[in-house]
Parts: structure tokens; C-alpha cells; sequence
């Protein structure tokens, strides 16, 4: 996604759940960036946290290891690793990669896994969102920005996501729990 697109992906996204008015930006580490521009101005704008109670962003250099991109990513390649994952494989296959080439940048609170694919130029990375336990797979060419206002919006839909999921007005938390 070019990044006049992506301003405007992070303008609709804005308009339909407002950002938090401070949010906890997590400085960039120093060392070459694992992220794509587009998500760094998604967290720019929303920090770490959370969708609708239901949909977790993570952030590179987050204070919350949890929400952590580097830390998330080495703990699900870690998890994927040798193991067979029927709906993921043929997915990656079709990309040439493999489930150890997997960037985490997200979760939800059913523990399903939202990864971009890195083939190819950052800011088009591929989004695919893996089913907890039974590994099942969505991929969409889209932006993280994008998947999250196409998930808020019903646009996109994930078969295995709760059906109240996302509620008529979407919100954000940093923590939602706490």
C-alpha cells in the first residue's frame, strides 16, 4: 500500500474509533525496523493495545512485552515451528515462505494469530490471520491499518471470530482489562 493510502486507511480508521487522546507511543528501536511505515503510523496514532476488547495491536518496543512485535513474533515462530499446520501451509506455499518467515503483529483474545507474510515490498506484505488450535487460515492483501477497519467494519469477516464481534461502535483501549 503506498503511503498516501495508507494515511488514508488511518483517516477512516480514525473517523470510526477514535483514537486514545495520549497514547502510549513506544520509542522505535535503534536497530533496523521489522515493521512496515504503515503500521508504525497505526501505533503512532493508537499505540499498543486493544480493538473493540477483542482485537490486540502490537507495537515495536512496546513497554508490555505482551504487545511487543519482536517478543510476539519469536514466541508464535517459536510455537510454529515443526509443526504441521494444515490451513497455513498452503497459503505460505503460494507465497514461498514459510511459518518461520511469519511477522506477529497482532492477537485476539480467542488466541488467534494476525501475521503479515514478508514477501516483497514492506508496505504490501500480505495479512494472514491464523485460527487458534485448529490452525485454520484468511489471508488479505491488506495493510494491518486496513485489516483492522475492514474487521471493524464487518468488511472483512472471519469465519471463526465471535459473531458479536465487532460491536456497533467500535473502541480502543490501551488495556482494556486493567
Amino acid at each position: 500500500m503506498d503511503e498516501p493510502d495508507t494515511d488514508a486507511a488511518l483517516s477512516r480508521l480514525k473517523d470510526l474509533c477514535p483514537p486514545p487522546s495520549h497514547p502510549e507511543v513506544p520509542p522505535v528501536p535503534g536497530t533496523a525496523s521489522i515493521v512496515p511505515a504503515g503500521h508504525r503510523a497505526l501505533t503512532g496514532a493508537y499505540g499498543a493495545g486493544c480493538f473493540d476488547e477483542f482485537l490486540w495491536i502490537f507495537a515495536e518496543g512496546a513497554s508490555n512485552g505482551h504487545l511487543d512485535i519482536a517478543e510476539q513474533t519469536e514466541r508464535m515462530r517459536s510455537h510454529l515451528r515443526g509443526r504441521a499446520v494444515p490451513g497455513l501451509g498452503p497459503v505460505l506455499d503460494g507465497y514461498g515462505a514459510e511459518s518461520g518467515d511469519l511477522i506477529q503483529w497482532g492477537i485476539t483474545d480467542n488466541a488467534d494469530l494476525l501475521g503479515w507474510i514478508p514477501v516483497g515490498d514492506p508496505a504490501h506484505w500480505p495479512t494472514v490471520i491464523i485460527q487458534a488450535g485448529r490452525l485454520g487460515a484468511v489471508v488479505t492483501v491488506d495493510s494491518s491499518t486496513d485489516t483492522v477497519f475492514r474487521l471493524l467494519t464487518r468488511a472483512l469477516k472471519v469465519p471463526f471470530f465471535p459473531d458479536d464481534f465487532p460491536s456497533e461502535r467500535p473502541s480502543f483501549s490501551p488495556n482494556p482489562y486493567g
